[in-house]
């Protein structure tokens, strides 16, 4: 948890790190799609747009299972209305068993291997 630690968002940040819903069965209800959202924890803006995107919908979706370590990256399989998860950037978005390959945007994979490839490089380096 990185940009809530305190102030009004602090206990519904905590809340929604903390939220590990049981998974359902089967493929989506119609009318609902899957996700995954997953950010290197090194990208302030990403995170802090996941967490902003998060925050603003869970309310809405069916499903919230918080993965990722937490060391290196943060992310959610997510559940809800199909126009919501439509709205998810592509920046946030990524491919799992939990979702369809259609659910996350083409390109999110790829770029967030990038990222986390360069920050293995660099770390490598130093």
């Amino acid at each position: 948890m990185s940009s809530g630690d305190s102030g009004p968002d602090a206990d519904a940040l905590r809340a929604l790190y903390g939220r590990f819903d049981p998974r359902p069965d089967g493929p989506p209800a119609p009318g609902l799609r899957r996700a995954c959202l997953c950010v290197d924890v090194g990208d302030a803006d990403d995170v802090a747009a996941a967490e902003r995107w998060m925050l603003a919908h869970a309310g809405q979706l069916t499903c919230v299972r918080s993965t990722g370590c937490g060391c290196c990256v943060i992310g959610w399989d997510i559940e809800g209305p199909t126009a919501l998860i439509d709205t998810l950037p592509a920046a946030l978005g990524a491919a799992s068993d939990w979702s369809s390959p259609t659910a996350a945007p083409p390109r999110a994979p790829i770029a967030w291997c990038r990222r986390l490839w360069r920050r293995c490089v660099r770390d490598a380096g130093a």
